[in-house]
């Protein structure tokens, strides 16, 4: 069903698994995730994430990421990679209660801006570098080009 939606050849042979994508993302990368309450955000990857950075911790091996979002996401994202320890840096907005309890702790780092800047942000490299972007998407056409869920 999944490479029904990706149109593109070359990119349907890229496909993989949640897990692999997250085996992809190294401690202290900055991340990019689409969404807008519980709406549009990716929720699989985030999960493979969380599992990954808490079986680091066990190991007693620190492994957290920053995390940049249009606003509020939903329990896959912000609750599930708070509860695990996972992110160190979040911004511009947020409503999770673990998410929140971090920050309130002085555990996790926040950055309280206007949702309309991070963009611009970003884009000036006001925030260093992006290094992957995880994007919720229906479709993704033969020239390659992404057809968004309700994630933009």
């Amino acid at each position: 069903m999944t490479t029904s939606r990706i149109l593109n050849p070359i990119l349907a042979n890229r496909v993989m698994s949640a897990e692999e994508a997250a085996a992809l993302i190294a401690s202290d990368t900055q991340i990019g995730m689409s969404g807008f309450t519980g709406s549009g955000y990716p929720k699989d990857v985030p999960l493979a994430l969380a599992r990954r950075i808490s079986d680091a911790n066990l190991r007693g091996k620190r492994f957290q990421v920053n995390i940049f979002t249009g606003a509020s996401t939903g329990p896959e994202l912000d609750g599930a990679l708070a509860m695990a320890g996972g992110i160190n840096l979040r911004l511009p907005y947020q409503s999770d209660p673990e998410t929140r309890k971090r920050i309130n702790a002085g555990e996790m780092d926040y950055m309280d801006i206007h949702l309309s800047h991070v963009a611009q942000h970003v884009d000036y490299g006001f925030l260093g570098k992006l290094d992957y972007a995880l994007i919720e998407v229906s479709a993704i056409l033969e020239d390659g080009r992404l057809v968004p869920s309700s994630s933009l």
